[in-house]
């Protein structure tokens, strides 16, 4: 049997070791052990992989989002009859939204991934004031990053099914347990998914902080401060592109990016340095 080569990701040595393994090992060892995670990460070589990454975890999402809303939509869906139609069509948004996505998986998935790539080269632009000489090394961070922050979504997102679709069993068998299915799946949709965003936040700047520690082979305060810069770059982009169409997208992104910046800086340097007291056990 062929051994796998412990220099490089399961996910990104796929000749070796097949898909399905090396996407649960590579998505554990992201969310676990990030700092060793992006020390193994190839920084040249193209893109196929951290796109394909992204665009699994992604897929996973969406094809749990739509039977989550569709649950959740059957279990606590007010009466058209006495909330109105308008009430009871928006009711139905996260449904409708869930399906559009999910006939439209392979668009969406592509979006996401162009999506993905762009902010990931204003990431890049504002890194390589201080380190990041690498195009492809940039993105592939910060396509990575971002896989590990649906993770918390996804995993949210699968709760609240199973906690709907119990739900809406247990009201055709109970009748008057419905309302307490309803209040339990309406808290659950709260905090999992305000949970998984926070997360998911959290997650993809502390991981972009870490990745250009690791990957990028930078000192940890210009790996830190590489990372710093990217993430600014890419709010303050955003954030005025928000604001050009709403008015108040930049100083919301500014405040929120502000929070997220010194929380996961605290953060990323002990993991970046915890990746590597494991190789040196290793």
């Amino acid at each position: 049997m062929t051994q796998a080569r412990n220099d490089l990701l399961d996910w990104e040595n796929l000749s070796e070791v097949p898909a399905g393994r090396a996407l649960r090992r590579s998505l554990a060892e992201l969310l676990v052990r990030p700092g060793r995670f992006f020390g193994k990460m190839a920084i040249s070589g193209g893109l196929f992989e951290p796109l394909a990454f992204f665009a699994v975890v992604l897929g996973a999402a969406i094809l749990l989002a739509f039977p989550a809303a569709l649950a959740y939509v059957r279990l606590a869906a007010p009466d058209p009859e006495r909330v109105g139609a308008a009430a009871y069509s928006a009711a139905l948004l996260p449904a409708r939204a869930g399906g559009l996505l999910l006939v439209l998986l392979p668009l969406a998935l592509a979006a996401a991934c162009v999506a993905m790539v762009l902010t990931g080269t204003l990431f890049h632009v504002g890194a390589r004031l201080f380190a990041a000489p690498r195009w492809e090394g940039s993105v592939s961070v910060w396509l990575y990053a971002g896989g590990a922050a649906l993770a918390p979504l996804t995993a949210g997102l699968a709760v609240l099914f199973a906690v709907s679709l119990t739900g809406c069993l247990l009201g055709l068998a109970w009748p008057e347990a419905q309302p307490a299915a309803h209040r339990v799946a309406a808290w659950t949709a709260r905090v999992l998914l305000t949970a998984g965003l926070v997360a998911g936040v959290l997650l993809l700047a502390m991981d972009a902080v870490v990745g250009c520690m690791r990957a990028l082979r930078a000192e940890p305060v210009t790996g830190a401060a590489a990372a710093v810069a990217g993430l600014v770059t890419v709010a303050l982009t955003l954030g005025v592109t928000v604001w050009a169409f709403a008015g108040v997208g930049a100083a919301v992104g500014a405040g929120v990016g502000a929070l997220v910046l010194c929380a996961t800086t605290a953060v990323a340097v002990p993991a970046a340095h915890a990746g590597d007291r494991a190789e040196e056990d290793d």
